[in-house]
């Protein structure tokens, strides 16, 4: 019954994806308390564990992270603009 509430308590902290997934956690730490008390798991189950941490951390990245701003953009067009002006401009020779 408190499971049930915490997750309902996390999905409107968060979304419905990443409370979820955040029950998959419950499997490397499982892994982790299994080998403090002395029933290391095989190695396969490592592999699994890491996947799932990887797979978790990597949907909690805020999807804007890997996106430019938009100052940024604007930032890299008037500098690839200034670029292509100084390469059409050509020095004038002294004859």
């Amino acid at each position: 019954m408190l499971s049930d509430y915490l997750w309902a308590k996390a999905v409107l902290l968060t979304s419905t994806t990443v409370a979820t997934a955040g029950l998959t956690i419950q499997v490397p730490l499982a892994a982790i308390v299994d080998t403090l008390t002395g029933n290391a798991p095989r190695f396969m189950d490592y592999l699994g564990a890491i996947a799932v941490m990887i797979g978790f951390t990597g949907i909690n990245i805020p999807s804007d992270t890997f996106s430019k701003s938009s100052e940024t953009a604007v930032e890299l067009e008037n500098e690839r603009l200034n670029i292509g002006n100084e390469e059409l401009t050509f020095p004038r020779s002294q004859n």
